[in-house]
């Protein structure tokens, strides 16, 4: 310490108003990264503090959030709900429909002991509104089991009339409710054709014995006296 103060002290004037400027330049650079700091801190603080609370709220509700979800869950048909793989081939074939060529990010998915919802964001640039509005129609009409989380919508700058839209879409899937057959959009649904009934198989009977084209017959004589047999008188005709 006394080495640095006869340093100082040793100095010229002008020399002094430099140290002294670039400590405090120091001490002015060190207090901005630490105010930085306890910002940040605080801010992660009340978001722990939010997110407690969040969760506090769940835990208090735990029973009726259950039998809500159980409730709604006998309302749902296995059958039309999406899984992850299922709901981003939907989603494509709807901008397919609707005109819109889409970019879709890989689906993200939450999971509870009832549902699993799964969301995924779509991107589609230059769009025009008409195409827009038809995707959002048919979207509306695969309520509740899809539906519009978020949507972002800007002009594109050099195409005037267009937009760039971001959307994400929610799908929800009915777990434990075993293998489901699920028919895509484009492919048309297949009516299940009844079997036939079986046929009763009657048992046949026996053939009939088997009887010889000709039959040998025995001779049998007529029991008549040769004299009893009728005479037949010639015909004068044929007299000679």
């Amino acid at each position: 310490m006394n080495l640095l103060k006869t340093f100082f002290l040793g100095r010229l004037f002008r020399e002094k108003v430099l140290v002294l400027a670039f400590v405090l330049l120091g001490a002015l650079i060190w207090l901005s990264s630490a105010l930085d700091h306890l910002s940040a801190n605080t801010r992660e603080s009340r978001a722990a503090a939010a997110e407690l609370r969040t969760q506090a709220v769940w835990l208090n509700n735990r029973a009726k959030i259950e039998e809500a979800a159980a409730a709604a869950a006998r309302n749902l048909n296995a059958s039309k709900t999406y899984d992850a793989t299922f709901l981003v081939a939907e989603v494509m074939a709807m901008a397919r429909r609707s005109g819109l060529a889409v970019n879709s990010e890989p689906p993200r998915t939450q999971r509870s002991p009832q549902f699993a919802v799964h969301t995924v964001q779509v991107t589609t640039r230059r769009a025009e509104l008409v195409a827009v509005l038809r995707f959002y129609q048919e979207l509306a009409s695969r309520a509740p089991y899809l539906g519009l989380e978020r949507i972002s919508v800007q002009g594109d700058r050099t195409a005037p009339g267009m937009l760039n839209i971001t959307l994400q879409i929610a799908s929800v899937e009915l777990l434990n409710a075993g293998p489901v057959r699920r028919v895509a959009s484009d492919e048309p649904a297949q009516v299940a054709v009844p079997e036939p009934a079986a046929t009763p198989i009657i048992p046949l009977m026996d053939a009939p014995p088997e009887v010889p084209a000709t039959a040998e017959l025995p001779y049998v004589a007529p029991d008549v006296a040769p004299d009893s047999l009728l005479q037949i008188p010639p015909s004068p005709e044929l007299a000679p």
